[in-house]
């Protein structure tokens, strides 16, 4: 079993030597260390880390943000270690994987990220049918009417059928049916 340190040390950070102090007061054997400003900047060392854990290591940092990226990112990258049968702990953050407590937050905070990227996916199906259903009510407004279906209006209305009845029977939005009689009337 071995202990890994990572540490993301920004350049204005004020005390840049401390998550090295740290991590080696945690009896991390090795420690790689990233010179980064950025959440977005790349992280070469944090790749080597992650490489070099095998089944039974212990994967220690100071703070969960020094790994950067979102939350579901970092879960998922949790997750990763778990899967490679590897321990995770965040010295000032108080977790610590390797007891039960530290599993259990990881494993309910895994599934609630999951739990919302399903519900993202959801409201993209939503928002995508919504923009259907605006495409086709668009598509139907501009809707002419033939000859033989403004007939058909006509002989219903002179039976004295309401107008919003009549489009109805069409399948068409009133305006369109108005439009039309309007229209035809105008062409007479």
């Amino acid at each position: 079993m071995a202990v890994i340190g990572y540490a993301r040390i920004s350049d204005d950070d004020p005390a840049p030597d401390r998550q090295q102090a740290v991590l080696e007061a945690a009896a991390c054997e090795r420690i790689y260390i990233d010179r980064a400003t950025g959440r977005r900047e790349r992280q070469p060392f944090l790749v080597d880390a992650l490489t070099s854990l095998r089944d039974g290591d212990v994967f220690v940092v100071t703070r969960l943000d020094r790994l950067g990226g979102s939350v579901a990112a970092l879960l998922d990258l949790v997750a990763g270690l778990d899967d490679r049968g590897v321990a995770f702990r965040s010295l000032d953050d108080g977790i610590d994987e390797i007891g039960p407590w530290g599993r259990f937050f990881f494993r309910t905070a895994s599934a609630l990220a999951g739990h919302e990227r399903s519900l993202d996916a959801e409201a993209g199906l939503a928002a995508t049918r919504r923009r259907r259903e605006a495409r086709e009510a668009m598509s139907r407004s501009r809707q002419t009417l033939s000859s033989r279906r403004l007939r058909i209006a006509r002989v219903l209305l002179a039976d004295d059928m309401p107008m919003r009845d009549v489009a109805r029977h069409l399948d068409v939005p009133e305006r369109v049916l108005r439009r039309g009689l309007e229209g035809r009337e105008a062409d007479q």
